[in-house]
């Protein structure tokens, strides 16, 4: 059997969360993937936002051969650490081209699978752009719901494009869909650089697979910005049946309560007339 996964070395403070990864400018960045398989052959691949996915390096590790392609070759910026089990890929004084979705693939007998995925954020110290999302939405099972993402620029100019990340228990985090083109909408009340602009969107009919917490990432001002990420969650469903139980069961005791009522008066006027006939019927007193 064979195991490929990621994990991530933090340095120079970095934060990781889930399959995200924060680091600031200049800080260096370790992506670590490993494989127990003699024959496999382990690759790097980045894939910025809306772009195909491109080969960054490979080893080999029957034969220790190793290698970086194109771009990457000759470039002192990607590093790789490699030995029996591991093809670590560090990145050196990352700026904001590094932001991006770095993936570990394991190539055997012809057969490549993606087993696992990174997104690395690259922040700006300052930057000139703000994101804004809810933290939590509650939704009932079956309702429809839209998340908002506000991105708040501090007066750089150009078209935002906007991309939303699912990520729940069951899976990392992966692109949902991407603003960018000429039909999205910025949805702004006033006009102007420094006005935020409100991307949406929008879930129909929520069940359990489409609960988890969706990441809106903005590239704008020359950067990529990620919002804190809105957690969809659904209501507890036994709370609303107890809810239901609680108030019929409130319901049918009113009615008993009035039953209750009208038969006791009943009761009692059909025992004064009893009583009152009785009266009637007994012999005068005797002199």
């Amino acid at each position: 059997s064979s195991s490929v996964w990621i994990t991530t070395l933090s340095q120079n403070g970095l934060h990781k969360k889930g399959g995200f990864l924060a680091a600031f400018f200049g800080d260096n960045v370790t992506l670590r993937c490993t494989s127990s398989e003699v024959g496999a052959k382990l690759n790097w691949f980045r894939q910025k936002w809306g772009m195909k996915p491109v080969l960054i390096s490979s080893y080999f590790k029957y034969d220790q051969n190793r290698e970086f392609y194109k771009e990457f070759r000759s470039n002192n910026h990607f590093k790789m650490d490699y030995g029996d089990d591991k093809n670590d890929l560090s990145i050196m004084n990352v700026s904001s081209s590094d932001s991006a979705v770095y993936h570990c693939v394991r190539s055997f007998l012809h057969q490549s699978d993606f087993q696992e995925s990174v997104t690395v954020i690259v922040k700006s110290l300052h930057p000139t752009a703000e994101v804004h999302q809810s933290p939590h939405e509650e939704i009932e099972p079956g309702h429809s719901v839209i998340l908002h993402c506000s991105v708040q620029t501090d007066g750089c100019v150009g078209q935002h494009r906007v991309h939303w990340f699912k990520q729940s228990e069951e899976s990392a985090a992966g692109l949902l869909y991407s603003h960018g083109g000429s039909s999205d909408q910025c949805e702004s009340n006033t006009d102007g650089p420094n006005n935020p602009c409100v991307y949406n969107l929008p879930i129909h009919n929520v069940s359990s697979q489409q609960t988890g917490t969706y990441y809106c990432a903005v590239a704008a001002c020359g950067q990529v910005l990620f919002g804190i990420g809105t957690r969809v969650t659904l209501k507890d469903g036994v709370h609303t049946v107890m809810i239901h139980m609680l108030s019929g069961a409130l319901a049918l005791s009113s009615v008993l309560l009035i039953l209750l009522a009208f038969v006791l008066c009943t009761t009692k006027n059909e025992y004064s007339r009893s009583k009152s006939g009785i009266s009637n019927l007994s012999p005068p007193p005797f002199k």
